[in-house]
């Protein structure tokens, strides 16, 4: 939970600490020119709550389907903590000629910004990238907000002004709107903005403000505090990358589809369309918990009952798994399938299991990998795993992903059983080929991978049939949000192409 940084009412007074600065997100914009049209259009206009609570505050695009703003624009009552994940009040962000819902907000715990997530992506619109270097006392910076003006209440339009910078703190800094501009009600969370070369870089998002100027307003004075976010670039980078991402053919036919589990819960399914992965539909919702593997357990996706449809499977942290079965458009309630497995949810314990096809009979085994480095097989047979077969050892140093290296399962030949492939922390990837009992000892398929094999560097990689020959293509999924697939020549993956950004 993230105290809220900022009061949300209009005229409320702060601890004197805080200068008695009122916060500016109820309806409105910084009171400025209006920008032209094609200028700022990263700029967002929020709506948070419905019928006479609603209040507006402003944003700025940083990622397709990601904003920065201020957290304590989604306090449901100012001054209240602000969660992460779904917002407590009904919220919508209007950019690029659409207005879409606000899904998840990620807040920071020591100043008033949060990322927000919206339901889908904003194609049409360049994000804003942010600024390294800290703002400057006496430089001049560009405010810019959908708040009230001196003369309007709602502006249907971006509004900008000059700002100079007074001071910073190491999360703050602190403004004085030049010629009468100031920070309004409605620019909370808006961007400022310092001009480049390249165009226009975000040094910090609105907070607070006297108000000077604004309509309904008699203070004249025209300072602001604003939250810095000038150095954030890699925690917004980790934000976007905390979902889950999987290669599983949902939809049956044939060809793996993108499945990503969302760190506010959501499994979203994008279908593979051949040369693209389509926009994610929400299949699931409700695993949150699951994301990082830390907390109530992880989820899988693989075809169990051979309908070939990706089902869901819950592995929770009391050992027990369960199978969900695919309906279509939604995994039912499921059935448990097997228990005892509570230390194998992140392979940091006794071991790591996976789900995968290993003797061809089209329904998805289980793979127990321990800590001692062996590897077993437990067939599939219709309700329960058995009790298993040894196939492989001396494993043991690529379970954490820290070590050596990591494994994956996947029918890379085209037989319809699960090859094991090896990808080393050398950057090397091997492909093992099952033998009916054992996997061989491999050729090299690839390499130039080293920095992701756990996904803290450059990305991860996954394996699935995405052309629908049957054999499994590499799935490189980077942290600026791509996944491109890489199909299957035989003896390599090609350079592949980009289906899909995040």
């Amino acid at each position: 939970m993230r105290q809220a940084r900022g009061a949300l009412a209009g005229g409320m007074v702060l601890a004197a600490a805080a200068a008695l600065l009122t916060a500016a997100p109820s309806a409105q914009a910084v009171s400025g020119e209006p920008a032209a049209a094609a200028e700022h259009a990263f700029t967002a206009r929020l709506r948070i709550g419905e019928g006479d609570a609603m209040r507006g505050c402003s944003a700025a695009l940083v990622h397709q389907q990601w904003l920065l703003t201020a957290t304590s624009c989604f306090a449901a009552t100012p001054g209240d903590e602000v969660g992460a994940g779904k917002p407590a009040l009904k919220s919508t962000a209007t950019l690029g000629g659409r207005t879409l819902d606000i899904v998840e907000v990620v807040p920071r715990d020591d100043r008033d910004v949060a990322m927000v997530r919206l339901a889908e992506p904003v194609t049409t619109v360049e994000p804003v990238a942010l600024a390294a270097n800290a703002p400057v006392a006496g430089e001049t910076l560009l405010g810019a907000g959908f708040g009230r003006t001196r003369t309007e209440w709602v502006p249907n339009q971006v509004h900008t002004g000059a700002f100079r910078v007074d001071s910073t703190t190491d999360t703050t800094v602190a403004l004085t709107g030049q010629d009468g501009v100031s920070v309004c009600k409605g620019d909370t969370g808006g961007p400022t903005l310092r001009g480049t070369g390249s165009g226009a870089e975000l040094t910090a998002v609105h907070s607070r403000s006297w108000q000077g100027g604004c309509l309904g307003e008699t203070e004249t004075r025209t300072g602001a505090i604003d939250a810095r976010v000038d150095g954030l670039a890699d925690w917004v980078k980790d934000v976007r990358n905390r979902d889950r991402t999987y290669s599983a053919d949902v939809d049956g036919d044939g060809k793996a589809d993108l499945v990503v589990l969302r760190s506010n819960g959501d499994v979203v399914v994008h279908r593979n369309q051949g040369e693209a992965f389509a926009p994610g539909r929400v299949m699931s919702s409700g695993w949150g918990r699951f994301v990082t593997w830390k907390d109530l357990g992880r989820l899988y996706f693989a075809d169990v009952n051979g309908d070939g449809r990706a089902d869901m499977v819950v592995h929770t942290s009391d050992g027990k798994i369960a199978v969900r079965v695919n309906q279509g458009t939604y995994w039912d309630q499921g059935t448990q399938w097997s228990s005892g497995w509570g230390r194998f949810v992140d392979g940091s314990d006794l071991g790591r299991l996976y789900f995968a096809d290993v003797n061809g009979d089209r329904r998805a085994d289980m793979v127990v990998h321990t800590s001692d480095g062996n590897v077993a097989v437990r067939v599939n047979q219709g309700t329960y795993w058995d009790g298993g077969t040894h196939w492989s050892s001396g494993w043991g140093r690529f379970l954490t992903w820290k070590d050596m290296g990591r494994l994956y399962f996947a029918d890379v030949n085209g037989d319809g059983r699960a090859d094991l492939i090896v990808h080393t922390s050398d950057g090397n990837v091997a492909v093992r080929v099952n033998q009916g009992t054992y996997w061989d000892g491999g050729t090299h398929w690839s390499s130039g991978w080293g920095r992701f094999v756990d996904g803290s560097d450059m990305g991860t990689l996954k394996f699935g049939d995405a052309t629908g020959d049957g054999k499994a293509d590499l799935f490189v999924h980077t942290k600026d949000g791509g996944v491109a697939v890489r199909t299957n020549h035989g003896t390599y993956w090609d350079q592949g192409k980009t289906m899909i950004t995040l």
